[in-house]
C-alpha cells in the first residue's frame, strides 16, 4: 500500500570490478551525511540474506531508507514515501539520482526489469511530478475509506503513517503524525482526497516554511516529552524544534504556528530574548483547549524480545548495551532486563525474593515485591509470558505513588503470547 520506491542499479562503472558491498555502503553513508545534512535523521547498517543493508531515516515522520548492497555491483533502494508527502517524495527521488552521480550508479530501466520495480509516480524516470500528488491523494482516500469500515465494525485505535515502537493513547478516529482525526475529517476525505492533505507534513516540494513547519509539528505530536530535557539527546530534540520554528517563521510569519507549544519548548531550553517575547504574545492570544503532543499522556511502548509495556509519555527513555531498557524522569524510573527463557533455565536470584503480590493477566502473570523508604520506593516483579520471562523494577520518590508502580509492572504485556 502507499507510494513506494523499488529501485534496482549498479554501481562501480564498467571499466572495473565492483567494490565490496560493506565498504561501498559505507560510502554511501558518509555521501548521505554530507548531501541531507540536517535532514538526516539516522542511519545504520545490518546485515541481511541479500546482503548489508544501510537504513537511512531522512523525516521524523518517513519510515526508513533501505540500500541493499547485494553483491557484484548490484543495488537496491527500497522506500515508502506517501507516509510524509509529495515534496518527501521528489526530495528523496532527486537525493537518489545525485547520489548514482557522485558513486557511479547505473539506475535500472523499469521497462527492462520485473513488474512493480521502478517509481510508480513517474517521476524518477521522467522527472514529470504531475503524477506525484494524484498518487498520493488515491492512496489517502483508500486508506480513509478502510478506516471507515475498520469503526463501522465496532473497532478503535486505527493509525495511519505512524512509526512502529509506540503507541499512543489520545483520543480521536484516526492517529496521524500531524495530530488526531475525527469521522467528519474521514468522510471529508473520502468524498474530496484533497480535504485530507492536512496530514502530508512535506506537501510543497522544496525545503521552504511549510517543510520545516510539518518537520516540526511532526516530532512536537511524536517525540517530545514535556518537562524540562534529561538526556542529551533531549536537549538537541528541543533545540532543532525551536531552529525549525524559527526558520519557518522567519520565512513565512502568516503560517498557522503552535505558539503556546513553541513558548513551552523555548522555556524549557531557557530561552529568552525579542523572539521568546514575541511567542509568548501571541501565545497568550492563541486560541484554548488541549496542548499537542501524544506524549503528553500514556504510551504503549515495544520493548525487546516481544515484550511491551505502558508508561507516563513524559518518561526519557533509553536502550542499553546489555539488551535492558530504561525510561526515567525526575522521579520515577522503569527497568526491564529480558531474562533468559525457562526452559532448561536454572532458577535465578530473581526467583528467591519474598514475593508480595502476584497477577495473572490474559498473556503475563508476574510476581512482586515493594519496599516503601524514606529516601526510595522500589517494586521489583519477575513477569512471564509462556517460555519468555522478564525483570522488571519500577522506582519512585512518592510513597503515593504505589499504585503507579503497580499498574505500570501489571501492564506488561507479550506480542508473541498473543
Amino acid at each position: 500500500m502507499g507510494v513506494k520506491l523499488l529501485l534496482a542499479g549498479w554501481y562501480g562503472g564498467e571499466l572495473s570490478a565492483p567494490e565490496a558491498p560493506r565498504p561501498w555502503l559505507r560510502k554511501v553513508e558518509r555521501w548521505v551525511h554530507e548531501a541531507a545534512e540536517e535532514l538526516l535523521e539516522s542511519s545504520r547498517t545490518v546485515e541481511s540474506p541479500q546482503g548489508p543493508v544501510l537504513f537511512l531515516r531522512l523525516h521524523p515522520a518517513a519510515e526508513e531508507v533501505a540500500i541493499v548492497a547485494a553483491g557484484q555491483g548490484r543495488v537496491v533502494v527500497l522506500a515508502n514515501t506517501s507516509m510524509v508527502g509529495p515534496g518527501y517524495h521528489r526530495y528523496l527521488c532527486d537525493l537518489l539520482h545525485a547520489l548514482g552521480d557522485a558513486l557511479q550508479v547505473d539506475w535500472a530501466d523499469p521497462a527492462l526489469t520485473t513488474a512493480g520495480v521502478g517509481d510508480p509516480t513517474g517521476y524518477f524516470h521522467t522527472g514529470d511530478a504531475s503524477d506525484i500528488e494524484p498518487r498520493m491523494l488515491a492512496w489517502l482516500s483508500e486508506m480513509a475509506g478502510r478506516v471507515l469500515d475498520f469503526r463501522r465494525l465496532g473497532h478503535s485505535g486505527a493509525t495511519l503513517s505512524m512509526r512502529s515502537g509506540h503507541g499512543f493513547e489520545y483520543p480521536g478516529a484516526l492517529l496521524t503524525p500531524l495530530g488526531p482525526r475525527d469521522e467528519s475529517w474521514l468522510r471529508a476525505v473520502l468524498e474530496d482526497p484533497r480535504n485530507g492533505r492536512d496530514i502530508f507534513p512535506w506537501w510543497e516540494p522544496g525545503l521552504g516554511a511549510s517543510t520545516r513547519l510539518g518537520r516540526a509539528l511532526s516530532r512536537i505530536w511524536t517525540e517530545m516529552v514535556w518537562r524540562p530535557p534529561l538526556l542529551e539527546e533531549e536537549r538537541h530534540l528541543f533545540r532543532d524544534v525551536a531552529r525549525l520554528l524559527e526558520l519557518a517563521w522567519r520565512e513565512d510569519p502568516t503560517l498557522p504556528y503552535p505558539w503556546r507549544e513553541w513558548q513551552e519548548v523555548l522555556g524549557f531550553l531557557g530561552i529568552g530574548g525579542t523572539l521568546a517575547e514575541k511567542v509568548s504574545r501571541r501565545a497568550a492570544e492563541a486560541p484554548s483547549g488541549s496542548l499537542i503532543g501524544y506524549r503528553r499522556g500514556a504510551v504503549q511502548v515495544t520493548l525487546p524480545e516481544g515484550w511491551e509495556i505502558r508508561i507516563p509519555g513524559s518518561l526519557a527513555e533509553q536502550r542499553l548495551a546489555d539488551g535492558s531498557w530504561v525510561a526515567r524522569d525526575h522521579r520515577r524510573s522503569v527497568r526491564f532486563v529480558p531474562l533468559q527463557d525457562v526452559s532448561g533455565i536454572a532458577p535465578g536470584p530473581e526467583e528467591s525474593l519474598p514475593y508480595e503480590f502476584q497477577h495473572q493477566g490474559e498473556r503475563v502473570s508476574g510476581r512482586a515485591t515493594l519496599h516503601v523508604g524514606r529516601e526510595e520506593c522500589r517494586l521489583t516483579a519477575l513477569c512471564e509470558a509462556g517460555a519468555h520471562r522478564a525483570l522488571c523494577v519500577v522506582s519512585f520518590d512518592d510513597p503515593d505513588e504505589q499504585d503507579w508502580a503497580l499498574g505500570t509492572w501489571r501492564s506488561l504485556d507479550h506480542a508473541a503470547a498473543a
